[in-house]
């Protein structure tokens, strides 16, 4: 599904990422650990066309998205769901209307949309918080919400970006497990942490970074 080959990206002097290969098959759940200012982030957001390399090239399902412009980058979204630390939802409305947000666009009936949507948020354990604003709701269940979101089009690529950030123990694993169980419906999982008591315990393929090279690549592997 995604090829990375002599991947680069350089800010004026200093490489964030420098010549990355990397190859993440189908239905893969891949961590992406390494210390602040590794380069996990600007993988990241390269994978989600935030970012544009300086060199090499990068092929999700078929497709060199390094060099692909602006405009074609909304239809590439479509086929990825993207979770952050941060949320990103949007405070006035209804959880409902913060999963439904990024389908309603697609001209689909109220009633595909409502299935998708419920769909979405039995997955993550929220059918009976639709009704609710997002301030209504814990660290935990916010996190659900944009985990709801990001699956409710049915991509074959979901990516999180720290998801468990802002999380304590307790939140970070109910993440986690939802993460997995995505995967097991064949969805590719890419998440960057730096939890190690997660990358320790789900013990997935781990991709390590570390100045912005790949240094460790581990099935069935651990954080360190």
């Amino acid at each position: 599904m995604i090829q990375l080959r002599a991947v680069t990206k350089k800010y004026k002097n200093k490489y964030a990422l420098k010549n990355v290969n990397l190859d993440i098959s189908n239905g893969e759940f891949v961590f992406l650990v390494g210390k602040s200012g590794a380069g996990k982030s600007t993988l990241m957001k390269i994978l989600y066309k935030e970012e544009t390399p300086s060199s090499g090239t990068v092929i999700i399902g078929g497709l060199n998205i390094a060099n692909i412009t602006s405009d074609k980058v909304p239809n590439l979204r479509r086929c990825m769901g993207i979770v952050f630390q941060d949320y990103k939802l949007l405070s006035k409305q209804t959880v409902y209307d913060n999963v439904a947000y990024v389908i309603k666009t697609l001209g689909m009936s109220s009633k595909e949309v409502r299935k998708r949507v419920t769909g979405a948020l039995k997955v993550v354990g929220l059918i009976d918080k639709m009704k609710a604003k997002p301030t209504e709701l814990s660290g935990g269940e916010q996190q659900r919400v944009s985990i709801a979101r990001a699956i409710v089009n049915g991509p074959p690529l979901l990516i999180a970006d720290e998801p468990t950030g802002n999380l304590d123990p307790k939140n970070s694993l109910e993440i986690m497990q939802i993460l997995d169980q995505i995967n097991q419906k064949g969805i590719t999982v890419i998440v960057s942490t730096h939890d190690q008591n997660m990358v320790d315990y789900f013990k997935k393929r781990v991709i390590t970074l570390d100045g912005g090279e790949v240094i460790r690549d581990v099935l069935e592997g651990t954080y360190e």
